[in-house]
């Protein structure tokens, strides 16, 4: 087997395992085992189950906003965005990915995953609708305030908690959260009403999983972006 199959074979086996057990019960051994290769050679492409689990996390959010997009263009970027972010969490709200979802959430990988790869969406509609954006807002307004809360909300519903906020409006508080410290309440109030109307349509399309064509051109993609 090649060096590049036996990277994509160790990711599949390994989205296997989350999808039918979640993050906090596999482990890279198991992962390894299962796979028919080595601890070391896992470890040699993926330094942790962290690494292997921040790595099906963006799989999942490319595979979210590519068929948002495919099935819903949206030319606004403020609509797209919220859009994007609606799909993302209903999706692993209601899929398979449910209980992967919520352990990463429960051990902050969701959050280790958006801190190395932080969305410059910020400055994009900071050119857009002239308000001020510099690194420490895009930090707190970008990262930190929305993850924490979709980290309280969705957990705290799972323990009980929030019982008249329901799933579909929790990523309007997200949203809600991230962008109106910079936003007219008109225009955010108008975005997550499209971005609502939109994504009832798109998430009655989607499949319960990531499809195997689109992992395995994920992996292609990212192997060409980590080797330039």
């Amino acid at each position: 087997m090649e060096k590049n199959d036996k990277y994509t074979h160790i990711f599949r086996v390994s989205h296997q395992l989350f999808l039918s057990q979640g993050y906090a019960s596999a482990t890279i051994r198991q992962i390894s085992d299962q796979a028919g290769v080595s601890l070391g050679l896992t470890n040699h492409f993926f330094s942790s189950k962290e690494a292997l689990a921040c790595q099906v996390l963006g799989m999942i959010s490319a595979y979210s906003s590519l068929f948002a997009s495919v099935t819903h263009p949206c030319q606004n970027p403020l609509t797209r965005t919220v859009l994007a972010q609606r799909i993302r969490i209903l999706f692993l709200l209601n899929s398979r990915y449910r209980r992967f979802y919520l352990d990463t959430l429960k051990q902050d990988i969701l959050f280790s995953k958006l801190e190395k790869t932080p969305g410059r969406i910020l400055y994009q509609l900071a050119d857009l609708y002239h308000f001020p954006a510099d690194e420490d807002m895009l930090l707190l307004y970008g990262i930190h305030i929305p993850y924490h809360y979709e980290k309280t909300l969705v957990l705290g519903r799972e323990n009980g908690l929030f019982s008249t906020i329901l799933p579909e409006d929790i990523p309007d508080y997200i949203t809600i959260a991230a962008f109106e410290h910079f936003l007219d309440q008109a225009v955010l109030n108008t975005a997550l009403v499209d971005a609502r109307k939109a994504a009832d349509s798109v998430l009655t399309r989607m499949p319960s999983q990531v499809p195997e064509d689109f992992l395995l051109n994920y992996l292609r993609e990212n192997s060409r972006e980590s080797a330039q």
